[in-house]
């Protein structure tokens, strides 16, 4: 259908809509003649619109009180749909309807929720905004949305699509049911506004936000809902959309809806933040800002255009009735039963409204479009500062506007008066006019700055995922670093603007090369000086003001993902140094105020990732338990958080586990292992198409394979290895440009590489090993920079190098090791006390020298041993337990022996001896490292006799050597 045809359409049904249902049949009559597929088209149209409100003002999932409602053209219960069985209805409108159905195949079993259209309501545009509402959902993939399962038609022809079932209620519900504070219900509405954000950096306004959207489920996992009337600010960016003309329809649930909405405005994403605005106002208040005396459309606009409401902390001394979302009964509201259910008494609930919150909420749901938030973004990050005691954006209205906003409503009296105040400020003009205009720069210059971060930061988020934008993006951050270097001349004496300045650089940091970051350009070096921007300026703030305990928890911050990015990025050594004094910030501030969670919470994550560049096990064992001990804390103290506290403490296992394994304690490793894996299966199962939660899957069991590889149980560890392809693999499918997810797919195929190579499957081993080659080298020429993703690159070959000595090409393993060399060689001249980079050029010694062993140059082989061995022991000086390096050296020496053992027995008489000596302390040292590890309770079935073929050999020297002294 064209737009031109649409705006016929478009224009006949606001006509029609003008008359009488008396007068509208013999207009439609007149106006489409003979054309009775417009006809039809605009009759649907005003059918819908007659239906739309009532309908939309009814939540999309939950049981409807209206079961009496006419029953036919809807599927009944136990009906069959594709490989879905509908169980009931759970939600109804006047269009369709939504079923709670159970996939029951030879495929799987899923509770999942199926939309189907109305026999009857089946038009072209009803139709056509139905596949609308599929296709956006299909290009949504976020944890706090609904997710899109499956879609299709019925034997009826009538189109259905399948979702997740989410079960749950309300938000507004949930928030009351629990009686969350004021604090918990902020950080709940986040998580909506992450949804929101993610959808208009998707181009979706959903534009009929409202609690009934909002779904939390069991575990606090908040669910936006129901994108039936989303639009589209782009529509070539989806296939089957509708024309923009019928958003003159106002579809709309009045009680959330803008002003634009009512006005038949243009529709932004301001109109989601207005919606958002309200819904955050009633979890505040238990109140609603607007009460209609009808339904009729002019009472709707006049409410909704012209009623100021009241601040939410005037609004919770109010009593008034509401129709409950749950069961559609009328309660009473009283301020004692709302402060109740959030800070215990009306007064002190008032004072945690006043000020900030009063703020940000009336921001939110200004009538003015242009003075809302620019962006949820912006809304929640908002949010976010308020809880952790920073300024906001958000201020009280000024008297210049108040008075605005009077004489827009008194234009005649203001008028009149004006005229008399006129020629009265006339005489004292002069005398302000130097002040005025200083005043003006002032407001330029603020104007200019907001303007400037909406244009790096919204307009950067909005792109970040199209095609093709990364060079528009990388401009964006120039422009933005320019910006923010000049302006940081002028920052000198304004607090507030070096706040806004260091937290600009961290965002664009992130931007630059943040591994893990979303959208990250991967310029690791760029990300480096903007966080050093960061820092420098959050030490200044700290340095003039020691006691703001906010300043001095973001400077700690700036310090982890300094550590983090150097960690990361292959520079440890200058990596310590930061994760240091973030711990001492942090520690510093718990002692300081032993009850304040949030610094404990930062605690926990710098624990973390002490725990990770710490190269002493026992140290780095005591970092992770001290986090694992502080989340499970939290997680009984705010359940609210449960998700997010309990997916932090899955991971705290993962990492003890890991440094058990290392020690040699696989049972322990596998124990904790298991208990992280409990955790995030519940985790899943609450939320199936949560990347994120599927994604932690992957890594844990990935982690119990390469337990299983130091257990020298390779099978074991390829049907772990293979659980983790099988997620990896779905996950770069959904987001193919996820550089993270490609890192992780890139990983398994080595570690399944590396089982099969174990398990001497060489060509299955060639072809995992390969595939991941191709992947990480693509990444690391994306990111020249980056040490860590080097690394892999040279780690693969190195693999792929060992394989191929097992076949038998030597000569071809000789070449692939020689370019994991060229590689690992300048990351090791870099830092030559990193031990990451000291433990892997001592492993392309050892695969060199063995390659030009068994080529038979014998002494260049040894020479490269001889190398490696000396590496391999200093860093066994610094730390006894790596159990890694043990195997290796151990190993290295028994072969070297086995050479050195060799050529005694071929070498003339007045070397004999000598070489045999160096053949036994070859062997002696590696019995040693083994009857090490035997003591530790670390070796294998395959390394349980190792020990003793080395006493045998040792004997076979001991014995030539008696022999040489008997013919002496």
């Amino acid at each position: 259908m064209t737009p031109k045809r649409w705006k016929e359409i478009d224009e006949l049904m606001q006509a029609a809509l003008e008359r009488t249902p008396k007068d509208r049949r013999t207009f439609l009559d007149q106006a489409c003649g003979n054309d009775d597929t417009l006809r039809r088209e605009v009759e649907s149209l005003i059918s819908f619109e007659s239906r739309a409100s009532a309908f939309l003002e009814h939540p999309a999932f939950q049981a409807s009180s209206e079961a009496s409602a006419e029953a036919a053209g809807y599927p009944e219960a136990e009906t069959q749909i594709g490989p879905y069985r509908l169980i009931r209805e759970i939600g109804r409108g006047g269009m369709g309807a939504v079923y709670l159905a159970l996939r029951s195949d030879d495929q799987y079993q899923k509770r999942v929720a199926i939309k189907v259209i109305k026999r009857g309501m089946d038009t072209d545009f009803i139709v056509r905004r139905f596949r609308q509402e599929r296709q956006i959902l299909a290009a949504l993939d976020h944890p706090n949305i609904a997710r899109l399962h499956d879609g299709g038609a019925t034997p009826e022809g009538l189109p259905y699509f399948v979702m997740e079932y989410v079960d749950g209620k309300a938000i507004d519900a949930y928030c009351d049911t629990r009686s969350l504070s004021v604090k918990d219900r902020l950080e709940l509405f986040r998580a909506v506004c992450s949804a929101a954000q993610y959808a208009h950096q998707n181009l979706v306004v959903h534009r009929d936000i409202k609690p009934g959207n909002i779904l939390v489920n069991e575990q606090g996992v908040p669910k936006l809902l129901d994108f039936g009337l989303a639009k589209l600010l782009n529509p070539e960016l989806y296939p089957q959309t509708i024309d923009p003309t019928a958003t003159a329809l106002r579809l709309m649930t009045p009680r959330y809806a803008s002003p634009e909405q009512a006005r038949g405005g243009p529709i932004t994403t301001a109109t989601d933040v207005y919606s958002l605005g309200i819904v955050l106002y009633e979890l505040l208040t238990g109140h609603r800002p607007y009460n209609f005396t009808s339904e009729s459309p002019p009472e709707v606009f006049r409410v909704i255009c012209e009623q100021e409401p009241v601040k939410p902390s005037s609004a919770v001394s109010r009593a008034a009735r509401k129709i409950t979302a749950e069961a559609y009964a009328e309660t009473a509201i009283t301020s004692e039963s709302t402060s109740k259910n959030r800070e215990g008494h009306p007064d002190k609930l008032r004072r945690r409204l006043a000020g900030d919150l009063d703020n940000i909420v009336m921001k939110a749901i200004s009538k003015e479009a242009h003075r809302r938030y620019q962006s949820v973004e912006q809304f929640s990050e908002d949010i976010r500062r308020h809880l952790v005691g920073l300024p906001v954006i958000a201020r009280k209205d000024t008297i210049s506007y108040r008075t605005a906003k009077f004489i827009k409503r008194h234009k005649i009296g203001v008028l009149a008066a004006a005229l008399i105040v006129l020629a009265l400020l006339g005489a004292t003009w002069q005398a302000f006019a130097a002040h005025a205009e200083r005043a003006r720069a002032e407001r330029r210059f603020n104007d200019v700055r907001k303007l400037a971060n909406s244009f790096m930061f919204e307009i950067h988020d909005g792109i970040r995922d199209l095609p093709g934008s990364t060079a528009t993006r990388e401009l964006l951050v120039k422009t933005a670093l320019q910006y923010l270097d000049s302006l940081a001349q002028e920052a000198s004496g304004d607090t507030s603007l070096q706040r806004e300045l260091a937290n600009a650089y961290g965002k664009v940091g992130a931007i630059q090369g943040q591994e893990g970051s979303s959208g990250s350009l991967g310029d690791s070096r760029g990300a480096s000086e903007s966080y050093q921007k960061e820092a420098r300026i959050r030490e200044a703030l700290c340095g003039a003001n020691p006691d703001n305990v906010d300043d001095r928890r973001e400077l700690a911050k700036v310090y982890d993902r300094l550590c983090w990015l150097y960690l990361q990025t292959g520079r440890r050594s200058e990596a310590i140094p930061y994760g240091r004094k973030a711990l001492e910030l942090l520690e510093a501030l718990l002692a300081g105020d032993p009850t304040n969670d949030w610094v404990r919470y930062d605690l926990a994550n710098t624990f973390e990732l002490a725990g990770t560049v710490e190269t002493d096990l026992d140290a780095s064992l005591d970092y992770v338990r001290k986090a694992s001990e502080i989340y499970q804390g939290l997680l009984a103290k705010y359940p609210a958080r449960a998700a997010d506290n309990r997916r932090n403490l899955s991971r705290t296992y993962k990492m003890i586990g890991a440094r058990l394994n290392e020690r040699g304690e696989s049972d322990g490793a596998l124990e904790h292992y298991s208990r992280a894996l409990a955790i995030e299966e519940s985790l899943v199962s609450a939320n199936p198409d949560n990347a994120v939660f599927q994604r932690d899957i992957g890594v844990t069991h990935s982690d119990i394979g390469w337990i299983h590889e130091t257990k020298d149980d390779w099978a074991a560890a390829l049907v772990s290895h293979r659980k983790a392809l099988a997620i990896r693999a779905s996950l770069v499918e959904a987001d193919p440009k996820n550089a993270d997810a490609r890192r992780a797919l890139a990983s398994t195929l080595a570690n399944i590489g590396r089982a099969l190579r174990a398990i001497g499957d060489h060509r299955g081993a060639l072809d995992h090993l390969r595939r991941a080659l191709a992947i990480r080298e693509a990444l690391s020429a994306a990111d020249p920079l980056n040490r860590a993703t080097r690394q892999t690159v040279a780690d693969t070959l190195e693999d792929i190098g060992r394989v191929l000595h097992n076949m038998g090409d030597y000569k071809s393993a000789l070449e692939t090791h020689r370019k994991a060399f060229s590689i690992r060689e300048p990351l090791f001249a870099a830092d030559v006390s990193d031990q990451s980079a000291q433990y892997s050029i001592a492993s392309s010694y050892h695969n060199i020298g063995g390659s030009l062993l068994d080529l038979g140059d014998t002494n260049v082989g040894l020479e490269y041993y001889h190398k490696a061995a000396t590496i391999y022991e200093q860093l066994l000086g610094s730390n006894p337990a790596d159990t890694s390096t043990s195997r290796d050296l151990a190993s290295l020496l028994r072969f070297r022996g086995d050479v050195q053992l060799k050529m005694a027995l071929k070498a003339s008489a007045g070397m004999r001896e000598q070489t045999l000596r160096e053949a036994r302390a070859s062997y002696q040292r590696s019995l040693q490292l083994w009857l090490d590890m035997q003591s530790r309770g670390i070796l294998s079935k395959a390394e349980q006799t190792r020990p003793d073929e080395l006493s045998r050999q040792i004997a076979e020297c001991d014995a030539a050597l008696s022999k040489l002294a008997v013919t002496r």
